[in-house]
């Protein structure tokens, strides 16, 4: 799904969109996917197909529902799965040529109407081992108060986030949560969350933040 390819007539599924390459002679190939038609020459860039965060119309964070939640305990850390939104960005060399959702688009607020923020929004179940989704978001928590913790959702900052993909599937940085008091510090740490695995690119620094409930 995810990777480099050859310029020649195939397809190429991503989740459930397709795109057509189409050999047009003299060097020269016709990318398609949907009413988007690109003329391409072969030339020394690679023609890759990469995850890219789910931003959608410019959005900085991405806020996903638990359908169960989760409690931890006292001075105890906890790892877990959930599947997330994602999109896909076409390379050939170093120039983005398509970027479109390989997932359902939906949006909420997150926060108040007055001061809240626009967030890509998604559901999912939580998963002790990694599911069988197109994207996954792995979470690590730590709960360092001396109370039981509960959550029910997390809120990520994806704005420019690194990406990270095998052949089938993509992947969200590692996201630590860390409760220092009533309110959880979330950090989207830029690295993989497990080994083998191809970045999209270059990771750049991302803020922490508080997130509110």
């Amino acid at each position: 799904m995810f990777g480099e390819y050859k310029l020649r007539t195939q397809f190429i599924k991503i989740g459930d969109v397709k795109i057509h390459i189409v050999d047009e002679g003299g060097d020269l190939f016709r990318y398609r996917r949907g009413d988007v038609s690109v003329l391409l020459k072969r030339g020394e860039g690679k023609f890759e197909v990469v995850p890219a965060p789910a931003e959608g119309y410019g959005v900085k964070i991405l806020l996903i529902d638990f359908e169960d939640r989760i409690l931890i305990p006292p001075k105890e850390e906890v790892g877990f799965y959930l599947s997330a939104p994602v999109e896909a960005e076409v390379r050939l060399g170093e120039t983005v040529i398509d970027r479109f959702h390989v997932s359902r688009e939906k949006y909420a607020l997150y926060g108040t109407p007055e001061v809240g923020a626009i967030a890509r929004y998604w559901t999912s179940k939580v998963y002790p081992s990694e599911p069988d989704s197109t994207c996954v978001l792995r979470v690590s928590v730590i709960n360092g108060t001396a109370k039981w913790r509960e959550m029910d959702h997390v809120v990520v900052y994806i704005r420019d986030s690194v990406m990270f993909y095998s052949g089938e599937r993509a992947y969200y940085p590692l996201v630590m949560v860390e409760f220092k008091s009533d309110v959880p510090e979330v950090n989207n740490t830029g690295k993989p969350p497990k080994e083998g695995l191809k970045p999209s690119k270059e990771p750049l620094p991302l803020p922490n933040f508080l997130m509110r409930w």
